[in-house]
């Protein structure tokens, strides 16, 4: 009984930190993720279970689907099922494991989004972190993916990290859970089962301290990691505005940091390579960045750094009021415009800057482009979007803030007045 306690205490005792109001369970029908069903079953807590049906492997896919909808159904818990047909989307080739975490992690992420508040439960294990550290020190991957996973990193929870799956087979017989064993783990077709199945079993047998080694630097590379990401936290002012980040804190950020910082801000650590060449090309460069995960949508390169731009930093248009005045003033500004009425085409408005448009701005003879007026003006190419120009039907008025035309200008009184506020 000690091992069942000690699982079920360290269970406990890692839900109660988190303490979600409502935690989702990816459960495949394998001894981990039935071990995790199992458990909050026992201590009846609110939870809902997210099974994936890759169709790959004929009836034994509707066998581990069952087996998991069976406990569900006995255990009063909601239980929720994705299918979907694997092999079709692999016929124009592909990664089966990566195309597969795709799909996996999309529909979880759905169902979080729903309950905002929610947390992901998720079986892995020591060994799973084991396989990890290998796996990334053999794809050359950085400190960060070889320091392994955290217990818990928002919205993903592990409380069974801790355990070898050994312990885990045994906590299931002791309880005397029923589970179904994926054949596919054994076939030594994937990197991941070559490491579990064949070269850590033969590393193990020759260095019989090799996991609690593997174990204690994978603690040393977690520490670090956190540390970084608390230097770079402090660069991120707001995930819902646009930031700057200078070129001389770029400069001294080393390559954990800056993969720490894009995790912060959930860009996609396969840009950040991208991201620092940008930092040497022409002012104006900028990189999209086509992922629904984060929050920001286009990357800058301005004179002095890079401009983090989000989907959602629309300003609203301008206002302003129009009055007609008896008296110029004898000091003009910007913001007031006074226009010669009979000099007006239709109505007045505001509308966006398009390519090409021209203004004939007072001062200078002739027209000049509007996107060489904010470029004289030094407005960065990634503010330019919040731009307006007053029209009327016919010609532009103003550049808002910038310039103003002079073929509509009154050059007496009385006369109207359009002031922004």
């Amino acid at each position: 009984m000690e091992l069942q306690d000690k699982i079920e205490t360290i269970f406990i005792s890692e839900l109660k930190k988190i303490n979600a109001p409502h935690y989702f369970l990816a459960v495949s029908g394998g001894c981990d993720s039935m071990v995790l069903l199992s458990l909050f079953a026992k201590h009846n807590i609110s939870c809902s279970v997210l099974h994936v049906n890759y169709n790959l492997r004929g009836l034994d896919s509707e066998l581990d689907a069952e087996i998991v909808r069976e406990f569900c159904e006995f255990n009063n818990i909601t239980f929720h099922l994705h299918q979907c047909d694997l092999t079709t989307m692999l016929k124009n080739g592909g990664n089966l494991q990566n195309i597969a975490r795709e799909i996996r992690y999309s529909y979880f992420q759905k169902h979080l989004e729903k309950r905002p508040l929610s947390v992901l439960c998720l079986a892995h294990h020591y060994n799973d972190q084991l396989e990890n550290f290998w796996l990334a020190m053999a794809r050359s991957g950085g400190l960060r993916a070889m320091a392994g996973m955290q217990t818990y990193s928002h919205p993903y929870l592990r409380p069974l990290l801790a355990f070898k799956k050994q312990d885990i087979y045994d906590y299931a017989a002791i309880i005397q859970l029923k589970w179904r064993e994926d054949l596919s783990n054994a076939k030594n077709t994937y990197n991941r089962n070559i490491w579990r199945n064949v070269l850590l079993p033969e590393l193990e047998s020759l260095y019989p301290s090799l996991s609690n080694d593997v174990y204690k630097l994978q603690q040393i590379f977690r520490r670090q990691t956190n540390d970084d990401r608390r230097d770079v936290q402090h660069l991120i002012p707001s995930k819902n505005k646009d930031f700057h980040v200078p070129f001389k804190v770029l400069e001294v950020l080393n390559s954990t940091q800056w993969i720490e910082f894009l995790d912060l801000l959930d860009i996609p650590k396969s840009l950040a390579l991208s991201i620092l060449k940008l930092a040497v090309g022409p002012n104006g460069k900028k990189i999209f960045i086509n992922s629904n995960t984060t929050n920001y949508q286009i990357i800058w390169k301005e004179s002095d750094g890079l401009l983090f731009q989000t989907k959602s930093d629309k300003l609203p248009p301008p206002t302003f009021k129009k009055h007609s005045v008896t008296e110029l003033p004898k000091t003009f500004s910007k913001s007031s415009i006074f226009i010669d009425n009979s000099k007006i085409k239709g109505r007045i408005s505001l509308r966006k800057i398009q390519t090409g448009d021209r203004i004939n701005p007072i001062g200078i003879k002739g027209s000049k482009l509007v996107s060489n007026i904010l470029k004289d003006a030094k407005v960065p190419r990634s503010k330019r979007k919040n731009i307006w120009l007053l029209i009327d039907e016919e010609k532009i008025l103003a550049v808002v803030g910038y310039a103003i035309d002079k073929r509509a200008i009154a050059k007496r009184a009385p006369c109207l007045c359009v002031e922004f506020e």
